[in-house]
Parts: structure tokens; sequence; C-alpha cells
């Protein structure tokens, strides 16, 4: 039994890591094209970014209905990162606890 919950919570791990990666990356380019370092370029990078758009936009607009811009600026993508944070910490160190110490 153990080693189902472990594996569960290794797939549960690895899919927030990514989405963790997806949402750095999409502030990255955020910034990066707010500050014209990169430019809107060619027609895959736009894909990219509204694939991007897609992906993380559902749950910043979830946050934002509960956390209110602070002074104008939209706080919501770093409270997401913030929370992800938390929860693969939190993921990681139960995977730990119910993984046996193997003495060898």
């Amino acid at each position: 039994m153990e080693i189902m919950l472990e594996s569960i919570l290794w797939c549960i791990e690895g899919v927030l890591e990514i989405y963790f990666i997806l949402a750095v990356v999409n502030i990255a380019l955020y910034w990066c094209m707010h500050f014209n370092i990169i430019g809107q370029g060619g027609e895959a990078f736009k894909k990219f970014l509204a694939f991007l758009h897609q992906i993380t936009e559902p749950v910043y607009a979830k946050l934002r209905e509960r956390i209110k811009p602070v002074s104008g600026f939209d706080i919501s993508p770093y409270v997401l990162i913030l929370a992800l944070l938390v929860v693969l910490h939190i993921l990681e160190k139960t995977r730990h606890v119910l993984t046996p110490a193997v003495n060898v």
C-alpha cells in the first residue's frame, strides 16, 4: 500500500513541478517582453505564448478573484509559485516519510 501511495505522490509531484516550470517561464517571458528584452517573435513563439496563457490563466483568474492587485500590480502569478513551492515541499517530505530507509 505504501509503495502505491508513494508512486501516486511521485506522479503528482512531477506534474506540479512541470506546472511550476511553466509558470516561471510565463513570468520570465512576460517581464522580458515588458522591458523589450525580447520581441513578440515568430509564429512558433506566439503559439508557445498562447499555450502558456491557456495553461496558466485559469489558475491566475481564480487567484485574482481572491487576491486583488497591489497598487495595480497583479501578484497572482507569484502567489501561485509560492503555493506550488510549499505544496511540492510537503509532497517531498511526505514521500520521504513513506519511503523506508534502506541500509546497505
